[in-house]
């Protein structure tokens, strides 16, 4: 019987004993066995032997079939080494009792039933829990996934480690020492995952579905060298910080980098470079074995972090220069910030003149359709992209004969920066996720032309490791946003040069007949009359004008040029802030422009800031990953500042645009049928009235309705931006107050509020505006 129950323990079946007490449920043991030894018997080979026999041959599917090598190794663990144990502990009793040891053979050779059970005592709990630990990583999780699972249901990486490191914080010794052994099992498995990437750039040969990085879908056939590894959130282990996953990715992709494309260009031979690449290598690797287990995260990230800056340190230095990414920056901040005022005139004029001849050419150009009186006609890809030559040349038109170097920064938009239909760039592929960049306002795109077009940027190797499609697509939107903003304060401010519709010609004393006088004097009276009727709409033009020329101000001086400060600051601390924006050719010079690179023993060291920085990036402090993160943080401040994540603000904002246009169109028709009435009168004083003068009552009934329309939208962005401000001032900001350094990291200040755009907009009610019928002005300014 003692020979049977030891078979059992060991996972072996006996007829004295059920294959499994759930199919059995009412099995009695021998009736030679008193009730109690019985009980004892089922508990023993209950608890112990099919638990084992259980977890054996659960443990042996999981390493044949599991996807995950971590759950892999920690399943092979458990077999190799705490089943062995067990199996040990069944070897030691059968010797002792072999060999009548007293601690368990009693008086005449008699083995107590419960001195072998004593002998087991703590492995119930063990297997128990090992038990509990090989189910959850071998059966499915229920439907939706749970905590530690993947989209299949299958247990994962940093589930398994979540899990085990849970699991060292109990009250029993023998469950806790168990817990570590497997950590450390774990743990390692995904440390030689983690080396494949660290130090070569690539995936893991096996297991490659369950590691946090891993490579996107490509969106082409003409991306297939591109850089698409994204990180994966629910994949990272519970001791990786997400900013050290960021770095991690951004490592292993400059590595992939080197070995796709050769490393360091211009810097020595083949083997030269593979000798460098090989003592970089065992250095990282050095630091990787440093680490113990249970990896500590704060350990980790330090050694992650000196990893990122010496691979900075000894290759990305030349193959990503600080001046190269700040001359992209610049490009950035010039074109699709509108920096460059000149960029945004040039285009909206280009646009404009371009559907004016699309307009000349249309069937039915004379016939006013609302706000979307434009939407009939058709743009082609081929028309969009001939719009950019003639901005080009319009910019280029504006250098001086002293300018020799010519425009530099011109010259590279004009090879980079591209118009096209928005369907060709829609669907850009985010390759991380940044913070603040996720739902974007994207309701400006079609206000340029009727078809919806996106201005793009063709991030060139190798700066596409530094400047993401996400980023661009947020800089495209950005642009979109702040053009429209440009555009339909152009427009209302072209409308002041109506004359006919603002101004009261008195007709001069001229010889002629005295019906002629009559006439001339029935034709002055009548434009008076016109003049009472436009004077709200004029009033609403003003107020319109007035609080877009004021938002786009504050958008630029405010926003982006105290944010852009506010990076130059963070780049340069020696210099500390300007203290007013420079121009272009200051520029140049404080972010390293291709004169200084090529020259730089021209300039001394204390004028170059480009050289300090590149000093500090030697010592770690500007390597491009961190250059990298502060411009993640410094696009998701502009545009949380911008109030692109405001969908209440930009849907009434973009109303406006739509409204604004419609006000513009029926002023400028009007402006044409007012000509048209005054010259058939003139031509026929004694004439009876004409389709025009009905098409001009027509017109301005529907002036007067689109000016209630853009009073209200006035009136509640006004009390948006209000509710904001209060919002921000009490406190409710994703960046806080705190300064732009934290631990030498870019944090960019917020801002006090929008109190100061507010007291230049105190808005008057619509009915207290229509009380003041002499005044034109919708906003007073705050003294």
């Amino acid at each position: 019987m003692i020979h049977e129950l030891l078979l059992s323990l060991s996972g072996h079946t006996s007829p004295f004993l059920p294959e499994s007490y759930e199919k059995t449920p009412n099995f009695t043991v021998n009736e030679h066995l008193s009730p109690a030894e019985g009980a004892l018997l089922t508990s023993v080979s209950k608890n112990l032997g099919q638990k084992h026999g259980s977890i054996t041959t659960k443990a042996n599917d999981v390493v044949a079939n599991h996807p995950s090598t971590v759950c892999r190794a920690v399943c092979a663990s458990i077999l190799s080494k705490h089943l062995v144990q067990f199996q040990q502990k069944i070897l030691e009793v059968e010797k002792s009792i072999l060999d009548e040891d007293s601690s368990i053979v009693g008086a005449y050779s008699i083995v107590p039933l419960s001195s072998i059970v004593g002998a087991f005592d703590g492995w119930e709990r063990r297997l128990g829990w090992l038990s509990k630990l090989v189910e959850s990583i071998r059966s499915e999780a229920s439907a939706g996934g749970t905590r530690g699972s993947n989209a299949q249901g299958m247990y994962t990486s940093s589930g398994i480690i979540g899990s085990l490191r849970d699991a060292t914080h109990t009250g029993y010794p023998d469950i806790e020492q168990m817990a570590l052994d497997l950590v450390k099992v774990a743990e390692t498995a995904w440390l030689k995952q983690l080396v494949s990437w660290l130090l070569y750039g690539k995936l893991p040969s096996t297991g490659a579905v369950d590691f946090f990085i891993s490579q996107a879908a490509q969106g082409s056939e003409n991306d297939e060298a591109k850089l698409t590894f994204v990180v994966r959130s629910e994949l990272i282990p519970p001791f990786v910080e997400q900013a050290t996953a960021s770095s991690i990715l951004f490592i292993g992709k400059s590595l992939n980098y080197l070995r796709t494309r050769g490393a360091t260009p211009g810097e020595g031979d083949d083997l030269d470079n593979s000798l460098a690449m090989s003592d970089i290598q065992t250095r990282h690797l050095s630091r990787l074995s440093s680490l113990t287990f249970p990896i500590n995260a704060s350990r980790f990230t330090t050694t992650i972090r000196s990893i990122r800056l010496s691979l900075s340190k000894d290759a990305l230095q030349k193959l990503l220069p600080l001046p190269k990414v700040l001359d992209i920056l610049r490009l950035l901040k010039d074109f699709f910030l509108l920096e460059r005022g000149e960029f945004a005139l040039a285009l909206i004029s280009a646009v404009d003149e371009r559907l004016a001849d699309k307009q000349k050419s249309a069937m039915d150009k004379s016939k006013l359709k609302g706000p979307d009186s434009l939407k009939h006609i058709m743009i082609k890809e081929g028309e969009v992209k001939s719009i950019l030559p003639r901005v080009w040349s319009t910019m280029a038109s504006f250098q001086t004969l002293d300018d020799e170097d010519g425009d530099q920064d011109l010259d590279v938009a004009r090879e980079l920066i591209e118009l096209s239909l928005e369907s060709k760039a829609q669907h850009l592929k985010s390759s991380r996720d940044v913070q603040g960049l996720s739902n974007l306002a994207n309701k400006f795109q079609d206000l340029l032309l009727p078809t919806a077009t996106v201005l793009t940027l063709r991030v060139e190797p190798p700066l596409e490791l530094f400047l993401s499609s996400t980023e661009v697509t947020a800089y495209a939107r950005i642009h979109a946003y702040l053009l429209a903003i440009r555009r339909a304060h152009l427009h209302l401010s072209k409308l002041m040069t109506l004359s006919r519709l603002r101004r009261d010609p008195r007709p001069s004393p001229t010889s002629g007949a005295s019906e002629r006088l009559q006439a001339q004097g029935r034709l002055a009276f009548g434009r008076s009359e016109r003049l009472k009727e436009l004077r709200p709409v004029w009033a609403t033009v003003a107020s319109a004008t007035f609080l877009l020329a004021e938002l786009g101000a504050y958008f630029q001086s405010e926003v982006i040029q105290r944010s852009w400060m506010e990076l130059q600051a963070w780049l340069h601390p020696a210099a500390g802030t300007p203290s007013r924006p420079q121009s272009r050719e200051e520029k140049h010079l404080s972010t390293g422009s291709r004169d200084s690179e090529s020259s730089p023993q021209k300039q001394p060291a204390e004028a170059t800031p480009v050289a300090g920085v590149a000093n500090q990036s030697e010592a770690g402090l500007r390597d491009p990953e961190r250059l990298m993160m502060a411009h993640q943080k410094f696009l998701g401040f502009l545009c949380q500042s911008l109030l692109l994540d405001r969908d209440s603000f930009t849907d009434r904002l973009r109303a406006l645009m739509t409204d604004v246009d419609h006000l513009c169109a029926l002023m400028n028709r009007l402006h044409i049928i007012q000509q048209s009435v005054d010259l058939e009168k003139q031509l026929h004083p004694t004439g009876t009235s004409s389709n025009s003068e009905s098409e001009e009552a027509r017109l301005i009934d529907d002036l007067a309705s689109a000016r209630r329309k853009v009073d209200g939208l006035l009136t509640t962005l006004v009390g948006l931006l209000r509710d904001i401000d209060s919002r921000r001032a009490g406190g409710n900001s994703t960046y806080g107050l705190k300064g732009h350094k934290v631990d030498d990291e870019f944090v960019p200040k917020m801002s006090n509020g929008l109190d100061r755009l507010l007291l230049k907009l105190d808005y008057t009610s619509p009915q207290t505006r229509a009380s003041q019928s002499s005044d034109a002005d919708a906003f007073r300014w705050s003294e």
